[in-house]
């Protein structure tokens, strides 16, 4: 299959929380795109092998989301030499390249659409999203006094006025659907997506299972992980739902939704061990 060429994109990802976990991330939306430059910013990371195309730049550790908020906005411009930038997270990434369309470009903003904005106000997300060098240095304005949530920041708090006076072009809510996902399911074919509980859309459950090991215990206090845990019931994956709930019991949740949640996979492990499917070790329930 021929690959996807984008020299005027590069693309990064800002993680000082779960780096290989990111630059996997950036490996698989790699995988079938050959983009201008591939930045993974993390702080006092060592990959334990060599990242092929991948530059490691060291920066602060990013503490908060304040902290990766300001980042984006007021750093992150700066190391971005080519028309184009694509932001992704650990949890997001490129799953479909022949969904690309030089569409997108016509655009400044491209993230996945918000359900819980009107329209003109609801492209979209930044954890997966496509900017311009217009977008960027129009983040860095001086008005902007309050940074986070950046992404919210720039599509609903500034947008009138970054329209307005910076020329900046938001695109449509239905070409955004084609760019992302994320909280929303995928109407057709979409480039790329954002948010852990839709992992497991696009990788197996031995693969998941390998992600959860490299987590951080935050992640799985979170209403992230809860989601997951949930999706992972829907996607009939019992082994990584069990190993996650034990992980977020071991980390402080013990509320009745975690009980719950642990409940339903038990019973799910039970019933894909009656079909002769693999299941969670014993003693591993949460």
């Amino acid at each position: 299959m021929e690959r996807l060429a984008l020299p005027q994109v590069t693309l990064c990802a800002v993680d000082t929380r779960a780096p290989a976990l990111a630059a996997q991330s950036l490996q698989r939306s790699m995988a079938g795109i050959d983009f201008g430059r591939v930045l993974l910013f993390t702080h006092r990371w060592q990959p334990p092998q060599p990242l092929p195309g991948i530059t490691v730049v060291t920066i602060d550790d990013i503490t908060s989301g304040a902290d990766y908020s300001r980042f984006v906005l007021r750093t992150l411009p700066a190391h971005i030499g080519t028309p184009y930038v694509l932001i992704t997270q650990w949890d997001g990434f490129v799953c479909n390249p022949q969904a690309w369309t030089d569409e997108f470009l016509q655009f400044d903003y491209l993230g996945a659409v918000w359900p819980d904005q009107p329209e003109g106000r609801n492209v979209g997300n930044g954890g997966f999203s496509l900017r311009s060098q217009r977008l960027l240095q129009a983040g860095q304005d001086a008005r902007i006094t309050e940074v986070h949530p950046e992404d919210l920041v720039l599509g609903t708090t500034h947008r009138a006025w970054l329209e307005a006076e910076h020329g900046v072009r938001f695109a449509p809510a239905a070409l955004a659907r084609r760019f992302a996902f994320e909280n929303q399911p995928p109407p057709g074919p979409v480039f790329g997506f954002h948010g852990p509980y839709n992992l497991p859309r696009v990788l197996d459950e031995p693969t998941l299972l390998a992600w959860l090991a490299q987590l951080p215990d935050a992640f799985f206090r979170s209403r992230d992980a809860r989601r997951l845990a949930r999706a992972l019931l829907a996607r009939r994956m019992p082994t990584a739902a069990i190993e996650l709930l034990r992980r977020r019991r071991a980390a402080g949740r013990r509320d009745a939704n975690t009980r719950l949640l642990g409940g339903l996979a038990r019973g799910l492990a039970l019933i894909e061990k009656l079909r002769g499917r693999p299941v969670a070790a014993p003693g591993a329930a949460p």
